[in-house]
């Protein structure tokens, strides 16, 4: 066991991984994200990243708050538009949080009351066993933000559409686990009507 995986050990408590909501994903994540964990999914706008928020909060609504500032409102989410950062990571220390996007609160309020809400999400999943889920695009913060993002995250996984001539690949990559051996490939996924799919093609990027 490497040292990383020795502090997932003592900073996480050992209990059943949450599904992700997607065909496929959980099996490869051996049941789905680690429970307690803080996940960070990048992207551009149009590569799924809302799919996977909507798809992860359906599989466990009853235990966790989707705070959408972006997107449509589905019923039972939370219209966090005009919250400030100190309201957005409010939900209590037995609910999980999934934020769409934190790149817009970013934007509006600077990275630092972002970190600060990071940490007590972070501390709030760690109790809950569930999770603290946000959105952020690729591309429109600078490096030193994205890092401090990812080196607060436990898991990261980003989204990436490649075209191939007149062909449009889908593929994931999932760039960090904390506590786990990262998968060697790209893993291809489909966007379909009922949603987010691990693709069952052996083609991979």
């Amino acid at each position: 066991m490497t040292e990383n995986e020795d502090l997932f050990q003592e900073t996480i408590p050992k209990r059943r991984p949450n599904s992700t909501g997607i065909n496929g994903l959980d099996l490869i994540l051996q049941g789905g994200y680690p429970a307690g964990t803080v996940i960070l999914i990048t992207g551009s706008a149009c590569s799924g990243m809302d799919l996977f928020a909507t798809q992860f909060w359906r599989a466990g609504r009853e235990k966790r708050e989707f705070l959408m500032i972006d997107g449509y409102m589905e019923e039972g989410m939370v219209d966090a538009r005009f919250l400030t950062p100190d309201q957005i990571f409010l939900p209590g220390e037995e609910s999980g949080i999934i934020i769409d996007s934190l790149s817009t609160v970013i934007l509006q309020y600077g990275i630092e009351p972002v970190l600060e809400g990071i940490a007590f999400a972070r501390e709030n999943a760690r109790h809950s066993g569930d999770h603290a889920f946000f959105i952020m695009y690729t591309g429109i913060h600078d490096k030193t933000t994205e890092i401090m993002l990812i080196r607060r995250s436990d898991i990261v996984i980003e989204l990436h559409d490649i075209i191939h001539g007149s062909d449009i690949a889908r593929v994931l990559e999932i760039k960090k686990i904390i506590g786990f051996s990262l998968p060697e490939k790209a893993l291809p996924f489909l966007i379909l009507k009922g949603g987010i799919e691990l693709s069952t093609t052996s083609r991979v990027v």
